[in-house]
């Protein structure tokens, strides 16, 4: 999975509280720093729309034309939040139980826990997997998470954690294919400016056009919409996109006929 990440700021990186759980145990194995191990692929792309928010993530686990198994790189766990990861992927799986277990035991303590809560609690996870596997992963790791601002209601809102701190952000882009998918995503997806719905037909020609060029990404793509609001965001799978109609298009527009 991924390797680079951008992500647009809306505002400024709120300080993480101390995490007074226990501390994070190790992994039961690891793959050391300098052994060759298989380069993981991804891309990840939330953004902001006049109407909630939407996460989306590719499922390719090896570039284009090798075989392997695609893998599942969206998650909505029971905590009320949709996670997207980039990174290593035995240290994201890590990451994800240790979330879930931590806003769990937070919640039992502190009832009506709301979105940034939750987001404190995967930030504390997520700085103490990096300086636990500082020295022994190539990847760096983090999270985009979404999801109301109080979990069951509320406009709905986007953060990104990564290393040792997190953001309020309008749009995202992590992973491998980011660097190719950033000007695409300012291009097709200002923040607010489409709905959700539309940027759902959109979210999929984006990713057939990055796939073309990096070969990492593909697979089609995963989407959640998360409308502000409301409860209930489910996610769904579309397949790769045929570009040619594009490419008519885009040749018509400046006369050329296709």
């Amino acid at each position: 999975m991924g390797g680079e990440h951008d992500v647009q700021p809306v505002s400024e990186d709120y300080s993480v509280s101390p995490n007074r759980s226990a501390p994070v145990p190790p992994l039961i194995a690891m793959q050391e720093k300098g052994n060759k191990k298989e380069e993981e692929m991804t891309l990840i792309v939330g953004a902001r729309c006049h109407d909630g928010i939407i996460l989306t993530a590719d499922r390719r686990r090896l570039a284009k034309y090798e075989k392997g198994p695609e893998t599942n790189k969206l998650f909505k766990p029971d905590c009320g939040v949709v996670l997207a990861g980039a990174g290593d992927d035995a240290v994201l799986n890590e990451a994800r139980v240790f979330i879930e277990r931590r806003v769990e035991e937070s919640d039992r303590q502190s009832p009506n826990m709301n979105l940034f809560d939750i987001v404190e609690v995967a930030a504390g996870v997520v700085n103490e997997l990096v300086s636990l596997y500082r020295d022994k992963v190539e990847e760096p790791f983090g999270f985009v998470l979404a999801g109301l601002e109080n979990v069951t209601s509320g406009t709905a809102k986007l953060y990104t954690i990564f290393g040792a701190g997190l953001s309020d952000v309008a749009w995202a882009c992590l992973g491998s294919g980011s660097s190719y998918a950033r000007p695409l995503v300012e291009l097709l997806l200002s923040p607010g400016t489409l709905s959700i719905d539309d940027t759902a037909k959109t979210i999929p020609v984006l990713f057939a056009l990055v796939s073309n060029v990096q070969t990492t990404v593909g697979g089609g793509v995963d989407i959640c919409i998360i409308k502000d609001g409301e409860v209930t965001s489910k996610i769904q799978h579309f397949g790769d996109v045929d570009l040619q109609p594009l490419r008519a298009s885009i040749l018509n527009t400046i006369g050329i006929r296709a």
